[in-house]
């Protein structure tokens, strides 16, 4: 009788380890998946330049920067260098690299105008990642799960910061 009530205690904390172990490995990838989502709405929702003209898809097709894209640059207080390049990389998106500067610029054809976007910076997203991984100091206690120590919190934060990496990477890459 003392066996099979030690068996079940064993079976009974097994599973309450399995179950707090499950919440920490689900609770960060949520979080992380819902930073990589806020980032990329961020990111599409805030292009960097808007043109209303469509007459720059021409010019654009045939590798030739419009004086008024230039101007709208210079404007922008940005302005490119001599040394640019653009790349096609389909049928209504074009890439500008303006080597001299190092940056990058991501031209999209959206419903009559062309929106100008430069490329995410690492730096300005990780934040996003970073406020959710403190976002759940205060969900796990909801959740009645204990985090005991640094070992769990390292392993909520690389699990949380790697998910939003391969969100949004993920998401960039098929809707843009």
């Amino acid at each position: 009788m003392e066996n099979k009530k030690k068996e079940s205690d064993k079976k009974e904390k097994e599973k309450a380890e399995y179950e707090e172990g499950l919440k920490k490995t689900l609770i960060p990838l949520l979080f992380g998946a819902l930073a990589g989502i806020i980032c990329f709405l961020i990111f599409v929702s805030t292009p960097y330049l808007v043109s209303t003209n469509g007459g720059l898809k021409e010019d654009l097709d045939n590798g030739i920067v419009p004086e008024n894209l230039i101007n709208m640059f210079e404007t922008k207080g940005s302005p490119l260098s001599e040394n640019i390049t653009i790349t096609k990389e389909g049928n209504d998106k074009w890439l500008i690299n303006d080597e001299e500067k190092k940056n990058t610029y991501i031209i999209k054809k959206e419903a009559e105008k062309l929106n100008i976007y430069s490329t995410p910076k690492s730096e300005d997203w990780l934040l996003i990642a970073i406020l959710m991984i403190l976002v759940q100091k205060f969900v796990y206690p909801f959740l009645h799960t204990s985090i005991k120590g640094a070992k769990d919190w390292i392993y909520i934060s690389f699990m949380t910061v790697f998910c939003w990496f391969i969100f949004f990477t993920l998401l960039l890459m098929i809707f843009f």
